[in-house]
This record gives structure tokens, C-alpha cells and sequence, in this order.
């Protein structure tokens, strides 16, 4: 098993989505009552219940999951993990509970991009009991013995998004809210698909992440890093300078496909000190760049304020 640099009492599994590394982390909070952050989707519950055992733990022994979202790719073993453990707890958005209950709706939407790849990606969605579930809008804190988490609103990528900040460790978990990385490489990627992006929410987000002066920033795709002012700083360029790249395009009448061509156009030139395996890897962390164009195209299109950057 390979180990990563984390933050202290905290584990990185690397759940190997479709078989590769560096694509989704699920984090486990060491200690008298183990947890999971995010433990990915339900096509990989082997490869995390394998993470778990180099620990010494087993799903039965995890107190809670702890969620910055509902995404598939994050949330998606929830139902099968509580569903084996009927002591877990689950913690979770107030706006991403009721995807959790009942996730038909999140299922036709996932439908909607990955067609017949759903279950190839994903696997076997399972609903999560309304009482196994605790709600947080912002504000709260979360204790798990040695790690005092605090939940913040955080929207941008997702408008139930949260961020939980340890602060027995400095630990931000961040989800996809300062976009995707590869570990050992300085360059961040956005993570944009449709259909919550919010330019102008995401902004306070990371003023909000800056604020709390995090000592690490925790992400889903892929690691927990400790250069946090560089991270952050790249995060917003890249996220302005795709996000004009996209409005551009619409200004111009562009097609998708034109629109996704300019997009592909600025990831190559960004990542061309990349090896061209690293530059496949941060490709696959978050799919397509077709997704990514669209998300960032229906903000856009949703807020018609096309004639100025926001």
C-alpha cells in the first residue's frame, strides 16, 4: 500500500476508481471512533474495505461517514457501508440529505452524463435510513474523540457542499472546492460539472477556506497537501481563467464541441511540463472536459451575465 502525506491522525485509502491510482482518496480519521470522509462511489467498496484492513478496521468498525457532498463519485458507498454497519451515523448538507434517502433523483441526473457507464462507474447506489443521518447547514461542530471537525456552507461546486475543518489538526476537508490535483505535481485542475457551479458563491468559498488558515487542504481527487497558499492561489487562476474561456466561447457563438476544443486547448498548455501519463491522470480524475465546459456553460447561461466576468 502506498502512503501519502496527511495530516496528523488522518489516513489516505486510494480507492482505485476503474482500477487507477490518483483518482479518488477516501480519508480515514484515526482514532478511538474511526471514520470515513467521502468514502467514494460503490464500484469501489472492495479496494476501501482493503485500505480499511491495512488499519486493522472493517466497515463494522467505523462510528460515522462523513460527507462534504453527494456526488456519486464521493458519497456513492454510502448506502451499501451503512446498510453492512447499522451503527454508522451519517453526516451530511441539509440539501444533500434527501439525496441520500431517496437517490433516484440524483441517479437520473448521473444518467443524464454517463448513460450506460452508470453502474460501471458507480455501482450499486443503496438508499441511507432518515435516521441515520444528521444534517448541518454551517456552524456546527462534529467531535469523533480526537478530531473536532466544524462544518462550513460551502457552495460552488455543489450548492449542498460543505467543508469540514479539523481543528485538532489544521485538516480542510474540501471536497472538489479547490479543484483536483495529482500528488507531487504543482498545478491544480477545476472540477465544473453541471449542474450547481456558482462562480460568485464558489469565490466566498475560497475566501473561506483562507480564512480559517488551514494547515492542510484535503481533496478528494487526489491527496492532502500542505502548500496551501500556493494550492489556493492556483485554484482560483485556474478556475477564473477556465471560467473567461468558457464565456468567451458563448460570446462567440460557439458550439459545445468548439467550446470544449478551446477548453482541452488551455488544459494542454497548462499541463505541457506534464509527462503524458500525468497529463492522462489529471484528465481522468474528474472525466471528460466536456462536463467541466458544461457546468461552467450553465452558469452563464443561468445567470445571463454573459457581457461581464464575474
Amino acid at each position: 500500500m502506498e502512503l501519502y502525506p496527511t495530516p496528523r491522525d488522518v489516513a489516505l485509502i486510494d480507492v482505485y476508481h476503474l482500477g487507477r491510482p490518483h483518482v479518488i482518496s477516501a480519508f480515514l480519521l484515526l482514532g478511538e471512533a474511526p471514520a470515513l470522509v467521502d468514502p467514494g462511489p460503490a464500484s469501489t467498496l472492495p479496494a476501501l474495505k482493503a485500505g480499511l484492513d491495512a488499519y486493522g478496521l472493517t466497515v463494522a468498525d467505523l462510528r460515522a461517514v462523513v460527507l462534504t457532498h453527494i456526488h456519486l463519485d464521493h458519497a456513492g458507498a454510502t448506502g451499501l457501508i451503512a446498510a453492512e454497519n447499522p451503527d454508522l451515523v451519517v453526516h451530511v448538507h441539509e440539501r444533500g440529505a434527501p439525496h441520500l434517502i431517496d437517490p433516484s433523483r440524483l441517479l437520473g441526473s448521473a444518467g443524464q452524463l454517463y448513460g450506460d457507464r452508470m453502474a460501471t462507474l458507480w455501482g450499486d447506489v443503496r438508499p441511507v435510513a432518515s435516521e441515520r443521518i444528521r444534517v448541518y447547514t454551517g456552524g456546527e461542530t462534529l467531535r469523533l474523540n480526537g478530531h473536532l471537525l466544524r462544518a462550513f456552507d460551502a457552495p460552488g461546486h455543489a450548492k449542498h457542499h460543505l467543508v469540514w475543518f479539523d481543528e485538532s489538526n489544521g485538516a480542510a476537508f474540501v471536497g472538489d472546492n479547490t479543484g483536483v490535483r495529482l500528488p507531487g505535481v504543482r498545478m491544480t485542475r477545476p472540477a465544473t460539472p453541471p449542474p450547481d457551479v456558482d462562480l460568485v458563491a464558489w469565490q466566498r468559498t475560497h475566501d473561506l477556506i483562507e480564512q480559517l488558515h488551514p494547515q492542510w487542504l484535503c481533496l478528494t481527487h487526489f491527496g492532502a497537501y500542505s502548500d496551501v497558499d500556493f494550492h489556493l492561489t492556483d485554484a482560483r487562476l485556474r478556475l477564473q481563467q477556465w471560467a473567461e474561456i468558457v464565456r468567451q466561447s458563448l460570446l462567440s457563438g460557439h458550439d459545445e464541441a468548439t467550446g470544449v476544443a478551446a477548453l482541452e486547448a488551455a488544459l494542454a498548455s497548462e499541463a505541457a511540463h506534464l509527462s503524458p501519463a500525468e497529463q492522462a491522470a489529471i484528465i481522468q480524475q474528474t472525466g471528460p472536459l466536456t462536463l467541466s465546459w458544461r457546468g461552467l456553460a450553465r452558469y452563464w447561461q443561468k445567470f445571463g451575465n454573459l457581457g461581464a466576468a464575474s
